[in-house]
């Protein structure tokens, strides 16, 4: 009895296993049939689109960090839309690929895109722990859902994503939807991809990441909101331990390896925006750039940008100015080849993004007239010719008055300019006529409308310090002037050059006119209004200053750069009493043009042609007599002093 009864119970047994083997078969028989009457579904009613979008993948891109880097290829400033800066399979850590497939997909190189056994254990995961304790997307459905498919979690979106996951996996290799993924997911703070978070988080570049980083960013990546460290630390901590324990279960770490990883401390780079040394000079460039391409590609193109700047000299003009306690510009530009050297647009782009480097008309004040004596030298006049310094008055009313409100009598030409003498300027002004003034004034790279008055002479009419600083290259540059440049190249995503800029130069001014010019200048810092500009080098240029105070100039030049310095307020408040540019601008001049020199070999102008130097009586301008005070002087060959001078000094 007890045997039948035990045989029965066995028979009942094998019953109900072969009645579950049985079940467990036709559900899996209808579950194929489901899986493929929903993918036949799914092809009929978004075949279209998912053609469409695998059209895409083999041009898709996407967005990476533009760089701008200085002349010598150091990084100035990045700009984006998303911060990514891509990272070939190659040049990622093995160890990081091996954390993200730990964490997020064991079965990566095994699947055909999506990882059946991967749904299941999730699937039996999130029964036993509660709805979405752990996710079933590939690391193929999770590129295919990032970068073609809108993030709302819907049912036909899931479908999508694992029918392009396939389609992912027909089209490329592992190692490239591994690349690709690692490259595009997000990490918070403005971080895409690995290379970026790495910076971000740890301010290192992914080859110097150890393996307790590795495991901190792969937790990142899983919820950025809520395992950033800079948000919860302890919470990026648990997701590091978490992402450690399934590496060494995987066989990827030792134990030992993991216990040193949770060992090694954590040191985060710091969430403090790192301001660009040229910030008005990214804005700049970036205006120049997009004039050759659209924003897409200029902010998310991954370009490299390489342009003119001297960082160095850079972060000189940006400390001169900002010791100077004033508001202003600096701008500094290789007379030779136009080459923007440093741009300063303001004392803090932070309280104001106006480049008053470009963008500020403001009256020049007495750096307008050199463009007067240029004119002149070439309409009969010369260094030496006389002019009496005296009261004026005009029909209108008008009387200009000098700076000391003092008169000389009569003075040369070169005195008057290195003493900046108001009188002189109007009288040969007057002389030369306006129009020719202004038509040198536009053959040197002036374009700002220009008044047709008298008033001329005093820098009334408004301009930029960019353009005083491109004209003024002609006195340094044998009377050629550049057209400004700041970009001399740009790289595309592949590295392959799409653009290149070489110097653009024109004949304004005769070489022996800047020559000459030149060496007056020299005199406005040797002996005139400039001399806090002096730096021990041949060089030259003018201050300037206008009514009231209201604004101080200084533009120079040494054969080697020409160096613009504005100060003045934007509400055109005055400067303050006796703040002309020869105490204000002409210092921080001084300052940027050492900096520059320091290590460069001295060079002195280029005599050309067609020119005599000799020295002067500093007084009559006449070859000078025993008694006389001698200063040497530039002339065109055939206009130099013949008569002695015969007056006591």
């Amino acid at each position: 009895m007890k045997e039948r009864t035990k045989l029965k119970r066995e028979n009942n047994k094998k019953k109900k296993s072969t009645s579950f083997l049985r079940w467990v078969f036709a559900s899996f028989l209808v579950g194929l049939l489901t899986g493929i009457v929903a993918v036949g579904l799914a092809w009929f009613l978004w075949g279209s689109e998912l053609k469409a979008v695998s059209a895409q993948i083999d041009s898709f891109r996407p967005k990476f960090t533009t760089r701008i880097y200085d002349a010598r290829g150091r990084l100035v400033d990045e700009v984006f839309v998303e911060n990514r800066e891509f990272a070939s399979f190659e040049e990622i850590p093995e160890i990081l690929k091996k954390a993200f497939i730990a964490s997020e997909d064991q079965h990566f190189y095994s699947h055909p895109g999506v990882d059946l056994t991967g749904i299941v254990r999730a699937f039996l995961a999130n029964i036993e722990r509660g709805w979405g304790a752990e996710g079933a997307s590939t690391i193929t459905q999770q590129l295919a859902r990032n970068q073609f498919l809108e993030l709302r979690k819907t049912f036909d979106r899931k479908i999508k994503e694992a029918m392009l996951a396939i389609l992912l996996e027909k089209k490329y290799p592992k190692e490239k939807i591994l690349e690709a993924y690692l490259n595009q997911i997000y990490f918070g703070h403005g971080a895409y991809g690995v290379k970026s978070a790495a910076r971000v988080f740890f301010g290192k570049d992914l080859s110097e990441l150890n393996l307790a980083e590795c495991a901190m960013l792969t937790g990142i990546a899983r919820s950025p909101y809520n395992f950033s460290p800079y948000i919860d630390f302890e919470a990026a901590q648990r997701q590091q331990r978490r992402v450690l324990e399934r590496m060494q279960e995987l066989g990827f770490i030792t134990q030992k390896q993991k216990e040193e990883a949770l060992a090694t401390p954590i040191v985060l780079a710091g969430l403090e925006k790192k301001h660009s040394p040229a910030p008005y000079f990214v804005d700049f460039v970036l205006k120049e750039l997009l004039k050759l391409y659209d924003e897409e590609m200029v902010f998310g193109g991954g370009l490299k940008v390489y342009t003119t700047l001297d960082l160095d000299l850079q972060k000189k003009a940006k400390e001169a100015l900002l010791e100077s306690g004033f508001q202003g510009a600096i701008l500094c530009m290789d007379p030779a080849t136009g080459f923007i050297k440093a741009m300063v647009g303001g004392r803090d782009y932070q309280e104001s993004k106006f480049n008053r480097a470009y963008q500020a008309h403001r009256q020049p004040g007495s750096t307008f007239k050199p463009f007067i004596y240029t004119a002149a030298m070439d309409s009969g006049f010369t260094p030496s010719s006389i002019i009496v310094d005296e009261p004026i008055t005009f029909p209108n009313g008008w009387e200009p008055q000098n700076y000391d409100r003092r008169f000389r009598g009569e003075v040369t030409l070169r005195e008057g300019l290195e003493e900046s003498i108001n009188i002189v300027g109007i009288k040969l002004l007057q002389e030369v006529g306006i129009d020719r003034v202004i038509e040198y004034a536009r053959k040197m790279g002036i374009q700002s409308p220009l008044r047709k008055d008298l008033s001329l002479a005093l820098g009334t009419s408004e301009v930029t310090l960019l353009e005083l600083v491109r004209a003024y290259s002609a006195f340094a540059n044998q009377g050629k002037i550049p057209q400004p440049v700041a970009i001399l190249r740009v790289e595309d995503f592949d590295g392959k050059v799409i653009y290149s800029n070489s110097p653009s130069v024109r004949q304004a001014i005769s070489p022996q006119t800047a020559y000459i010019m030149a060496r007056l200048l020299e005199g406005v810092l040797l002996r005139g209004t400039g001399k806090r500009a002096y730096f021990g080098r041949p060089a030259g240029g003018k201050t300037g200053t206008t009514e009231d105070y209201v604004d101080a100039w200084f533009i120079g030049f040494s054969p080697q750069l020409v160096c613009g310095v504005f100060v003045g307020n934007d509400d055109r408040t005055p400067l303050g009493p006796s703040k002309t540019g020869g105490v204000v601008a002409a210092p921080i001049f001084k300052k940027v043009m050492e900096a520059y020199h320091r290590d460069l070999p001295v060079k002195d102008f280029t005599k050309p042609s067609g020119v005599v130097e000799l020295e002067v009586c500093a007084k009559s301008g006449l070859l000078p007599s025993s008694t006389c005070p001698r200063v040497k002087t530039a002339f065109k060959e055939g206009t130099e002093p013949t008569f002695i001078c015969n007056q006591l000094h």
